[in-house]
């Protein structure tokens, strides 16, 4: 085990491979998930952030779902194969990543996360890391910045994040009737 992946100590440890999808393909099997609407919308809008459009993909981990904190729910288990160790774009700091088995489990497990959190318009939040409950169009970048990224109910998105996730979401709300 080292601090790269003390969550997943039997994962193998990888060298990082960048792993690009067009964002037509991600729409398309964001398309083909039976989750309700409204999260595949949110599942447009946050696999695009997190991915830089499908181009960041780091192991088949579209996502940024890393192995150097707390265990994920068991249930994802069966996606992850291995981790690997890569400077986060955030920080610029060394990180563990969790690398899947294909890129659609990114997907699998981003759309299941956000129904599970609440994280998508219409989602109710019942987190210490967030100020509010209702999920609403107007915090729905806050949702996501308190949730996935930060952990933190005091960050407050600059207005070019909220900016971006408002046309994101708009453009979500045409591909996704």
């Amino acid at each position: 085990m080292t601090q790269y992946n003390k969550a997943y100590p039997l994962l193998p440890k990888v060298a990082y491979e960048k792993t690009p999808v067009p964002m037509q393909g991600i729409i398309d099997y964001i398309k083909t998930l039976q989750v309700p609407l409204e999260v595949k919308r949110a599942t447009y809008v946050i696999g695009r952030n997190e991915s830089a459009n499908g181009q960041d993909g780091i192991g088949n981990n579209l996502i940024g779902m890393q192995s150097d904190g707390d265990a994920f729910p068991q249930k994802y288990n069966r996606y992850i194969v291995a981790y690997c160790v890569k400077n986060e774009n955030l920080t610029g700091k060394a990180r563990g990543f969790l690398c899947f088995d294909k890129w659609q489990s990114s997907f699998d497990i981003l759309a299941d996360e956000i129904a599970t959190r609440g994280i998508y318009i219409g989602g109710k939040i019942n987190s210490p890391y967030v100020s509010f409950t209702d999920v609403t169009e107007a915090n729905f970048c806050q949702a996501y910045e308190d949730l996935w990224v930060y952990g933190n109910k005091d960050y407050k998105p600059t207005k070019i994040e909220v900016s971006d996730f408002t046309s994101m979401y708009s453009q979500a709300k045409h591909l996704f009737v």
